[in-house]
Order: C-alpha cells, then structure tokens, then sequence
C-alpha cells in the first residue's frame, strides 16, 4: 500500500480527472479519496483576483510606486 498525494478536478458533470504519477504501473487499484473542504486557486487566479480588486480603487494610469518615491524624496528634502 502506498500514499500518494495528487490533485484532482471535479467536473460539473461529477466527473473526477486525476493527475496520477507516472511511475504507477497501468491497471485497476482500490483506493481511498480524502478531499479537502476548500478549492485550490491557482496563483494566476488568485493573483488576477487581487489586481482586479486593485484596480476598482486605484486606476491603471497611476504609478503608486513612483508616488512612494516622490514621498520619500520630498520627506528627505524636509530632513
């Protein structure tokens, strides 16, 4: 008996698709499935999640980092 974990998609249809590893030889196993509570997102999801919540505020055209910059150098003027 081995452990083996792995990520699997559930279709809409309940269709189950698992990426196996490749160093199991071809044939039928009795196995056991533990699923978490939670989704996995991806990090380009999730990343694109984010920016999209950024960009409702904060618009494209404006460059945060150089306002940071200008800030610094301003408060090292005054120093």
């Amino acid at each position: 008996m081995r452990t083996i974990e792995v990520r699997v998609t559930v279709k809409n249809n309940g269709r189950l698709i698992v990426d196996f590893p490749t160093d199991m030889a071809a044939g039928e196993y009795n196995a056991v499935l533990v699923v978490e509570d939670r989704l996995v997102q991806h990090i380009q999801t999730s990343l694109g999640n984010a920016q999209a919540i950024f960009r409702r505020y904060i618009p494209a055209t404006r460059k945060l980092s150089e306002e940071l910059i200008q800030e610094r150098r301003e408060e090292a003027l005054r120093e």
